[in-house]
């Protein structure tokens, strides 16, 4: 079981309806401190499945007050445990257990705090993309898986879509802008690195790491989709250390450095294959992405604004389904010819 340190900052006016919501969610701990300014600081301890529903109702009765603040802390241990603490006090309450699917998992807010810091376009961003472009290059090149692997952990590439997926489901144009950004830059660097080293050094297309990466076929479409699941529940349940494994499993980069390989050394038709690839792990990873957060009631706050984010949604996986389905009559029309 984890927990969340809930920091509120609001007028001390506010201090009894305060405590009358908290007592209805049946939190943990509480502690109130009186500040300066006429403001005072509540600090509340719950687990993570009761953290959004109560940073939402907070934010719906106080963020119009002069001086409201939230800050949400990760806590990674408690004294007395929290198990000791929840069979004093009853525990959750009824309308935790009502959204049982939303409870398991990180708040709305420090999601979008995780993907927005792994979807900007920093120059760490940049330089991760350009040093696993060169890496993939020389791994495909010498056939070398372990350097291969490592390329695809180093790639930053899944954070973004990641981000294009929540913004869709948030309906948040801003995230949605800053994703695309860090896609299309990180994709261009990607080929352009490929392509020089293509142009450069002369290499047997027949490698297997090459020829690999230039056919698509039915289980690599259903490996794409399942990583894109796996990479959106590890975002929301905050288990960092399961990405790796997805960027393993559905790479981005290998593709992209094999297209840009065979581009820059002429092979055409190959590299036609290659980028189809990498297409069909961009579509499977952002209708995953689109769909695993709908399913966990990933929303905005206000019911309006749900709502519209709703039809964006629909029409996301619609578009990103259609797209899926033209790639697979290319790969069968590609095949023929």
């Amino acid at each position: 079981m984890t927990l969340r340190l809930i920091e509120l900052v609001v007028p001390k006016k506010s201090k009894d309806e305060v405590m009358d919501l908290i007592n209805e969610y049946g939190t943990s701990d509480i502690l109130n401190v009186e500040m300066s300014d006429d403001l005072m600081l509540f600090k509340i301890l719950v687990t993570t499945e009761q953290s959004e529903s109560i940073l939402d109702e907070l934010e719906k009765r106080f963020s119009n007050l002069t001086g409201f603040r939230i800050f949400i802390i990760p806590i990674q241990a408690s004294v007395p445990r929290i198990d000791d603490i929840t069979n004093d006090e009853n525990g959750l309450t009824s309308s935790d257990e009502d959204e049982s699917i939303a409870a398991e998992r990180i708040s709305r807010e420090e999601l979008y705090e995780n993907v927005l810091s792994v979807s900007k376009p920093t120059k760490i961003y940049f330089i991760m993309v350009i040093l696993s472009s060169f890496v993939a290059s020389i791994g495909v090149l010498n056939n070398n898986v372990a350097v291969i692997i490592g390329a695809m952990v180093i790639a930053p590439l899944l954070g973004p879509n990641m981000g294009l997926s929540l913004a869709t489901v948030l309906r948040d144009i801003d995230l949605a802008r800053v994703a695309l950004k860090s896609i299309i830059a990180g994709i261009g660097i990607a080929i352009v690195i490929s392509f020089i080293i293509g142009v450069l050094v002369t290499f047997d297309p027949s490698i297997p790491a090459i020829a690999l990466r230039t056919d698509v076929a039915i289980g690599t479409i259903l490996l794409a989709f399942a990583s894109g699941i796996a990479g959106s529940l590890a975002f929301t349940s905050d288990v960092s250390s399961a990405l790796i494994g997805v960027m393993v499993a559905v790479a981005l980069l290998p593709p992209l450095a094999v297209f840009g390989l065979l581009l820059g050394s002429g092979d055409y038709y190959l590299a036609t294959g290659a980028f189809l690839l990498f297409l069909v792990n961009l579509v499977c990873i952002n209708l995953s992405g689109v769909l695993t957060f709908y399913v966990q009631r990933i929303r905005p706050l206000h019911t309006w604004e749900a709502f519209k984010a709703y039809k964006m949604t629909y029409l996301a996986m619609g578009i990103w389904a259609i797209c899926l389905v033209i790639l697979l009559i290319l790969i069968n029309i590609r095949k023929i010819i």
